[in-house]
């Protein structure tokens, strides 16, 4: 069985109420998952906090999966959901600030050794302009949201939303395409 199909299956036996199912979808899953909150919110406490928010999210919600939708890009979104409400929902003392990034988490892209999915991804993202490259980089990698990356990139939030939508597009078609 495939991993996707595994994963699949997992989330389906959750719908039904199976406790041993979620156990092994959590340990299938947590380390991806976990590495996306920390990044986002570059402190365990908060992460961790984030992860049982989206596990429960994930029990509650597991019957809504399609089965053509693919299971571990639907928990990251709810993952990375929960960790952004988390960051947004901070004290405007404790503001997450984008731009000072003091806490480095593991660096998967800088590993030596990269997944065949990532490294194809990688190959994707280097067809972008260098500017749209580090738009969704920053966006997706290290969390910044549309009005810093406006900040960043002197534009207007709305011209920020487009150029990202587009690359998203871009990365789409160069992904469903073998290179």
């Amino acid at each position: 069985m495939t991993p996707h199909r595994k994963v699949h299956a997992l989330v389906d036996a959750v719908a039904a109420g199976d406790l041993r199912a979620f156990e092994e979808l959590y340990r299938l899953t947590s380390p991806k998952l976990y590495g996306i909150v920390l990044r986002l919110l570059r402190r365990p406490e908060l992460a961790s906090e984030a992860m049982r928010q989206a596990y429960r999210r994930v029990r509650s919600d597991a019957h809504t999966l399609r089965q053509n939708e693919d299971p571990v890009c639907w928990m990251v979104s709810i993952a990375r959901g929960c960790a952004l409400d988390m960051a947004w929902k901070r004290p405007v003392g404790d503001a997450f600030e984008p731009f000072d990034a003091a806490q480095r988490g593991n660096d998967p892209i800088a590993s030596p050794h990269r997944s065949p999915a990532l490294t194809r991804l990688l190959t994707c993202l280097g067809r972008l302009p260098e500017e749209r490259r580090r738009m969704l980089l920053l966006a997706f990698y290290d969390g910044w949201s549309y009005e810093a990356l406006s900040v960043y990139f002197d534009a207007p939030a709305p011209a920020i939303r487009a150029w990202m939508a587009r690359s998203i597009h871009q990365l789409g078609e160069f992904l469903g395409r073998r290179s």
